[in-house]
Order: C-alpha cells, then structure tokens, then sequence
C-alpha cells in the first residue's frame, strides 16, 4: 500500500517524469527532501520503468496493429521468445480465454507488415488471427492513481 504523498508524487510523475522536484514541491507544499525520499523508495519496488513515449509516424513508421493470436501449444513458448526479441514488436501479452497472445506491432507499411505476419505463418503453428489497424491514438498511459482505485496506508 502507498500513502497519499507518494500518490501525489506519482500522479505529477505521470503527468511529466522530467519535472523537477523542487517544482512538484512549490505546488503541492511537500518538502524537497521528502520527495527525494518517496522517489527513491518508488524506484526500488513500484516504479517499473521510466521511459520516453515515441511518435512513430514522425519516424515514418506508418502501420501499427495490435495482431490477436491463437497458437498451437507446441509452439506458445518459442513464438513468445521470438516476439519478445523482434525489433518490430512493441508490446506483448499472454492472455487468457481463447486468445494465447495480444501483440502490437509497428512498421514502415503495410506491406513490411504483412512480410512480418507471413513469416510468424511460416515459422509458427497459428491456428487462428485477428488483426485491429491502429489508426488514432486517443489515449495512451493516462490512467490516473486516486485514493478510489488505490489502497492508502492510513
């Protein structure tokens, strides 16, 4: 459980990781040196990752999908390795329900894509696909933590 100054910390983390402290402190009246404290409390168990959020059409990566996989048992592990280390692979999920894997892709184009999806064929036992382009980014990384949804230490 985390207590309401660290979920204020990671509430202005989230909004922009590369604020200072020393502003987060002028606005929400919490000393410097504590937040220094939370933050590096955070790193060592909650704060999974810090990272920079790309826009990939600017890089010319045009295509991006979220491919829906089913796959033959024999093959579950090894494909997950294999996408785990492919370049063109964004993220990837194990899921539960009739679904093995979730995996969102990005490419230059339709066409390295669809060289991307033939090859999985070639290499893997997948029994079934469906493929969602995604064309619109609405949302991405915007949930926010409230004392709703998070347990508080008193």
């Amino acid at each position: 459980m985390i207590n309401k100054k660290n979920l204020i910390l990671l509430n202005h983390l989230r909004e922009d990781s590369r604020v200072a402290l020393s502003a987060i402190s002028r606005s929400t009246n919490i000393p410097t040196s504590t937040l220094y404290d939370l933050l590096r409390e955070l790193r060592s168990g909650l704060i999974v990752k810090s990272t920079v959020l790309l826009d990939y059409a600017k890089l010319g990566l045009h295509t991006r999908a979220q491919v829906v996989l089913r796959v033959g048992s024999e093959d579950k592990e090894k494909l997950s390795k294999h996408l785990f280390f492919h370049s063109q692979v964004n993220n990837v999920y194990k899921t539960t329900g009739s679904w093995d894997f979730i995996i969102e892709t990005v490419h230059k184009n339709n066409k390295e894509f669809a060289s991307f999806l033939e090859n999985l064929f070639k290499k893997y036992k997948i029994l079934d696909k469906q493929v969602l382009f995604l064309v619109e980014e609405v949302k991405k990384e915007g949930f926010t933590l409230n004392s709703d949804t998070i347990l508080l230490k008193p």
